[in-house]
């Protein structure tokens, strides 16, 4: 390649570098391409405060529980925030309070970046902070990362006193049951009490609902409370719930709302009752029985309901899960049972077919003998001439009523039994004696009918001798060459 040639490249190469140096550059100095996106895996971790402040409860993101202070009036605090893997040349992280001063939930203020109190951590994060000066009984924040909202919303808390714990009764909540909480309030001048609560989206940015109960007596150093609330959550939906207590604060003469730093997550399970049934799907009983098991996670069974489908009406059971039902029938015929199950409001029906027939089937039999196929009549006897002690059989078998042949089969007077399976085959059995035999032929049913048919055969062996004679001329020559030998060999030997 020519040196005039490379130059150019060389230089273009140059330059293309730059740029992308540039671009690079530009990027990383823009906060927005820092920002993370709903689902990035980046959140505020809690630090520690200066000397003004006592930590009662460290934050906890797998428990949603949020940093808790206690601090003195008209006092400075200063809270830290490390923040693993996200933009440590800004600081955007915003907080807010319910309407205290100039701090608010919705718009938020940027908290600064301190460099000469911090040192970087392994992982390349540093330390935020933000000075409080206290002037009410309780500020409450939380954290943020640009546009995403730490799960939940779990507020901190730095409090002069007041505070509220609540607990979950129970632990499980189907689509039936009312959310129960059991809320603990602290200290003093409480006016009223509540639950928040919203669906949980992966943007978290479903609006809370509150429950809200008015509290008369004011001076309450601390005061066990429940509170519930009806939902229309479907099966499967995770719903965040949080306590909170109105507090008349006498620093800022406000009515002030105070959140406990704790979200509640409560998944709704599915109650639905689940019914299983076992009876017979054919039968030639009129007395039919019918076993059922209904089981309703997380709650009970309070009916079962039966149709048995023959106009003789509902058999209620009340609170029985299980059991085995009795039902007479006054005629034959095909009945589809219904059984339905509660659970409180919440049912569920499943079905069973059942035939009742009396009809009994009908069978033909053949024995072989000597190649053919011969039909006896009840009781006549076939004569079998056989070399081993054995005979087959052609059985076949139809059945009217309806339920289907099941199986046909024949036994002997020796007690050999063999059966063919469904409604044909052919049947082979053996035998311990030559001579008569009795032979019971037996047609099944699904429903328990049977058709029953006696013939007989005897048995004859076949003849076979071991003594055959041996054919006339051929002995007469045998014998008179014998002789004429022996008379050779008498005159040598004189």
């Amino acid at each position: 390649m020519k040196k005039r040639t490379v130059i150019p490249l060389v230089l273009l190469a140059l330059v293309f570098s730059m740029s992308l140096t540039t671009i690079t550059k530009s990027e990383q100095n823009d906060p927005q391409n820092s920002l993370p996106t709903l689902d990035a895996d980046i959140k505020p971790i809690f630090r520690g405060t200066d000397g003004n402040a006592t930590l009662l409860a460290s934050q906890s993101i797998t428990l949603r529980r949020g940093a808790i202070y206690t601090a003195d009036l008209y006092k400075n605090v200063t809270i830290w925030y490390s923040f693993a893997g996200g933009d440590n040349l800004s600081a955007p992280i915003l907080f807010g309070d319910d309407g205290v001063g100039n701090l608010s939930w919705n718009i938020g203020i940027l908290m600064t970046y301190d460099y000469e109190k911090t040192e970087l951590e392994s992982d390349g994060s540093a330390y935020y902070n933000h000075t409080f000066f206290i002037i009410s009984n309780f500020i409450s924040f939380i954290v943020r990362y640009g546009v995403y909202e730490n799960d939940f919303r779990v507020p901190h808390l730095i409090t002069i006193s007041p505070r509220v714990i609540s607990a979950l009764i129970p632990d499980v909540y189907t689509q039936l049951n009312e959310i129960k909480y059991n809320l603990t309030m602290y200290e003093y001048n409480i006016t009223g009490y509540g639950l928040s609560y919203r669906e949980v989206t992966p943007e978290h940015d479903t609006d809370f609902q509150n429950v809200t109960v008015s509290l008369v007596e004011s001076s309450v150093t601390e005061r066990n409370v429940s509170i519930s609330f009806n939902h229309s959550f479907e099966v499967g939906t995770e719903v965040e719930v949080r306590g909170f207590i109105i507090q008349n604060d006498n620093m800022t003469l406000q009515s002030r709302i105070l959140h406990e730093n704790w979200a509640h997550v409560v998944t709704i399970v599915d109650t639905t009752p689940e019914v299983e049934l076992t009876g017979e799907r054919y039968t030639n009983s009129l007395n039919y029985s019918l076993m059922y098991v209904a089981l309703a996670p997380h709650s009970n069974i309070t009916l079962v309901e039966i149709d048995w489908d023959d106009l003789s009406g509902i058999q209620s059971i009340v609170n029985i899960s299980y059991d085995t039902i009795y039902h007479l029938y006054s005629s034959v015929g095909e009945y589809n049972i219904s059984v339905t199950a509660y659970s409180e409001t919440l049912s569920v029906t499943e079905y069973v077919i059942t035939l009742i027939e009396q009809i009994n089937p009908i069978g033909i039999v053949k024995v072989l003998v000597d190649g053919e196929l011969i039909e006896p009549l009840a009781g006549e006897n076939i004569p079998i001439k056989v070399e081993i002690k054995s005979a087959t059989f052609q059985v076949s078998a139809n059945d009217t009523g309806g339920s289907g042949v099941l199986k046909i089969s024949l036994e002997t007077d020796e007690g050999n039994l063999v059966t063919a399976e469904g409604d044909s085959g052919e049947v082979t059995l053996l035998f311990l004696e030559y001579g008569e035999h009795d032979i019971l032929m037996t047609v099944y049913d699904r429903s328990g009918n049977q058709y029953l048919f006696t013939f007989s055969i005897d048995l004859i062996p076949v003849e076979t001798r071991s003594d055959f004679p041996v054919p006339f001329p051929f002995g007469l020559t045998t014998i008179a060459g014998l002789i004429a030998l022996a008379a050779i060999y008498l005159k040598k030997k004189k």
